[in-house]
């Protein structure tokens, strides 16, 4: 992709780096490449005619904060960059900046900025710009307000601050519900005073179940907080919104495990300010912050285990074991002995470790026999299959000392530290998992790609043999394996619904734990020369009923537990959710784009069809009809409007019956409607234009039992020759139509070519 339409500023004092990024800026073929080492205010030079990305050092930002502010209003797109030390810079974000990079700049790094000011500058209103902005910095500051719930323990607070600044609202708060005690607890807000929140939560005792419903009733009209408002979703008294300043407030509700956990409120100081096309901007933040608020009460609960895990150390000793070089136990303790499955350590004595030990990823043996005598312990973490068919994640800490055998002579041993880490590993991978599932789906919406991953992770990482990912065909009489991952290779990807375990749990729609399927009937072996030990189904659902299943299954020696049970539900219930969310993600885009009277798409539609048509270098023409109805003021006025949607509606059909798949009608506005016609010259839109016409007027259409004539005029652009952007054929294609409309209607007139 050539990037020659861009101007490149670099402000870095760092030679080095801004030398590097230049040099690396030329080569993608930037052509105009500015470097500078320090910042120059906008009056002496930075706005530079059609410089539309700056690249400056975050060094410098923090001195010329307001200047930055005034520049990134100018349209022009900021990215900080930061050196790695520093580590995330989410107040970057929120103070403006369009992104932000770290060393080292790579030309990946830089396609993805110019890509994104390229992006920017086809936003056509400054509200679109803006909006596409925060939706960006919103992405990128997801991760960062994982990392403030991870290390910091005021991490609500700080993320309401960054969310307010990035948002551009007065006030954010964050109210949990507690279901248990039917009200509300503030968790953390910023520009509330503390008199609205203790009414609040004052008020909504006893009755927060009932403001919840209200709340996801209507969640996207605004809420009234206006003095003489009677919104029923408002409990604090007027006299308190009025010295707060907050005049409106959109609630958003915030998930955890498929249930409303809090609600998100967004204030503004004037009714006016909302705008209801944002909800998809408030409802990404809410998202944000549900990862992050999992991501710290996840790592709040590993602290405490970890803390209960020391406290039990200290109690009782943790595995040891002695070994010979070659690996023959000496000695073992009676914690080692159960970590590894065994009854009592004398089982374990004189047995190899590296023989008995059925460990999933190499044991460094060898390595730690190599080690001096007395050098600091090696460690290792490595799944093992104990003998009690659990699979358990083992720390080994491993050092060579020299201890005296039967006779005088002393010989180095290897003396094993052992630590059951299952639990704490096995949750920060399920975390892991989760996080980088929601934003895959949330950045890419590719839940193939997803399902994938979960398959192969939950695989790779937790030791099962098989991983299954499966919805319900559309007749429900299949399972339609959507990623199947099985050692030895896949033997299958399509099976009936009413067979196996996977069956009887979208019988029954409940979760399946089978510790030994040799003992249940209803098993199957998916390869008959894989022996497996357990099988743990999950049920997929879409409002309360089976759409699918995650199918899980061990290989012989390795028995799945609740623990394994628990993980599948968590994973099954967290792909649910991401199915909704990209649903409705896209039906809101949809919605978006189309006509809501005739279902056509709408003008913001066309325009972006039209921009992609006219950028697309493969096609050699691109045609514009723009077409009115004669007379139609008059049907309209006389007849009734609902009269004239039913007409609207009638001939839109009929238009569209009349066009190619591949062509765009859209409604342009009111009784106006335009068609798009890619790789069509303008003697063939032409001939279209006609047939467009006959469609129309030559049969008379079925109107709320009345027969109505109609006849139509129709005005034709084509590029090259009209014009090359959208805005150009639009305009010739319309006056072409107001000459067609002058000639008396039922008529078709060319841009730019004179109609008797």
């Amino acid at each position: 992709m050539a990037w020659d339409d861009l101007d490149l500023l670099i402000i870095d004092q760092d030679p080095v780096r801004r030398g590097a990024i230049a040099r690396i800026a030329r080569e993608l073929g930037v052509r105009r490449v500015q470097e500078r080492e320090e910042w120059v205010p906008p009056a002496e030079g930075i706005r530079v005619p059609g410089v539309r990305v700056v690249l400056l050092d975050a060094d410098i930002s923090t001195t010329h904060a307001s200047e930055l502010t005034e520049a990134a209003s100018s349209g022009m797109l900021l990215v900080a960059l930061v050196r790695s030390e520093r580590g995330a810079e989410p107040e970057l974000l929120a103070a403006g900046f369009g992104a932000v990079l770290y060393d080292p700049v790579t030309a990946v790094d830089l396609e993805r900025i110019f890509a994104l000011a390229r992006t920017l500058a086809s936003q056509g209103q400054e509200r679109e710009r803006r909006q596409f902005l925060r939706f960006n910095a919103l992405r990128q500051v997801e991760t960062d307000l994982a990392l403030l719930a991870e290390l910091s323990p005021d991490w609500m607070q700080r993320s309401l601050l960054l969310l307010q600044r990035i948002l551009d609202v007065a006030a954010l708060g964050l109210w949990r519900i507690d279901w248990e005690q039917d009200r509300l607890v503030c968790e953390g807000a910023v520009g509330l005073p503390e008199e609205f929140i203790r009414q609040v939560e004052e008020r909504a005792q006893g009755r927060a179940a009932e403001l919840v419903q209200r709340v996801l009733e209507s969640v996207v009209q605004p809420v009234d907080m206006r003095p003489d408002s009677t919104d029923e979703r408002v409990i604090t008294d007027a006299a308190v919104r009025r010295a707060c300043g907050l005049e409106a407030g959109i609630v958003v509700p915030v998930r955890r495990t498929g249930r409303v956990a809090a609600l998100l409120s967004i204030y503004f100081r004037r009714y006016e300010e909302v705008n209801r096309e944002e909800i998809g901007l408030f409802d990404a933040a809410a998202e944000a912050l549900a990862t992050a608020w999992a991501i710290s009460e996840v790592r709040r609960e590993l602290f405490l285990n970890q803390q209960q895990y020391r406290a039990l150390v200290e109690e009782q000793p943790v595995g040891v074991l002695l070994c010979e070089l070659n690996g023959t136990v000496r000695l073992a303790n009676g914690a080692a002995a159960r970590l590894l499955g065994y009854e009592r350590p004398e089982r374990l004595a004189g047995t190899r470790l590296p023989e008995v030990m059925r460990s999933l990823a190499p044991i460094p043996w060898e390595e730690w026999c190599q080690r001096p005598v007395g050098a600091p312990a090696a460690e290792a973490t490595v799944p093992v299959l104990t003998l009690d068919k659990h699979l358990r994640i083992i720390e080994f800490h491993a050092r060579v000392i020299e201890l005296p055998m039967s006779t005088r002579d002393w010989f180095p041993q290897v003396q094993l530290v052992l630590r059951d880490v299952t639990l704490e590993r096995r949750r920060l991978m399920e975390l892991e998992l989760l996080h980088d599932l929601t934003r895959m789906v949330s950045e890419d919406r590719n839940l193939d790609s997803a399902f994938e991953m979960v398959a192969d992770r939950l695989q790779r990482e937790f030791g099962y043999a098989l991983v299954g990912l499966a919805l319900l065909s559309a007749d429900g009489t299949r399972f339609v394996g959507r990623a199947v991952r099985l050692e030895g290779g896949l033997t299958f990807n399509e099976w009936r619904a009413d067979r196996g375990v996977t069956g009887r749990a979208v019988r029954e729609n409940r979760a399946q734990l089978v510790v030994d399927v040799r003992q249940d009937p209803d098993y199957f072996d998916p390869q008959p020369d894989l022996p497996m030990e357990s099988e743990v189904v999950a049920v997929l659902r879409r409002e309360g009923k089976p759409i699918g299943v995650l199918n899980i299954e061990s290989r012989r020696g390795h028995r799945l537990d609740q623990e394994d049970l628990r993980l599948a539900l968590n994973v099954a219930v967290h792909l649910e959710l991401l199915m909704r969310q990209v649903e409705l993600t896209e039906q809101l885009e949809r919605k978006a784009l189309t006509d809501p009277l005739t279902g056509q798409p709408n003008r913001r539609a066309l325009l972006d069809h039209l921009r992609r048509a006219l950028g697309d270098r493969r096609v050699e023409h691109v045609a514009v009809i723009l077409i009115d109805f004669d007379g139609f003021k008059v049907l309209n006025d006389t007849k009734g409007h609902l009269f004239g949607d039913a007409l609207l509606q009638a001939v839109a059909e009929r238009l569209a019956r009349s066009l190619r798949p591949s062509d765009l009608l859209a409604r342009y506005g009111g009784d106006e409607f335009a068609v798009v016609l890619a790789g069509v010259d303008l003697a063939v839109a032409h001939d279209i234009a006609e047939r467009l016409r006959r469609a129309v007027a030559d049969t008379s259409f079925q109107v709320r039992d009345e027969v109505v004539s109609l006849t139509i005029s129709l005005g034709v652009a084509a590029s090259p020759r009209h014009g090359d952007t959208p805005e150009t054929l639009l305009r010739a294609a319309d006056e072409a139509l107001y000459a067609a409309k002058r000639r008396g209607g039922n008529t078709i007139a060319i841009a730019g070519e004179w109609l008797p």
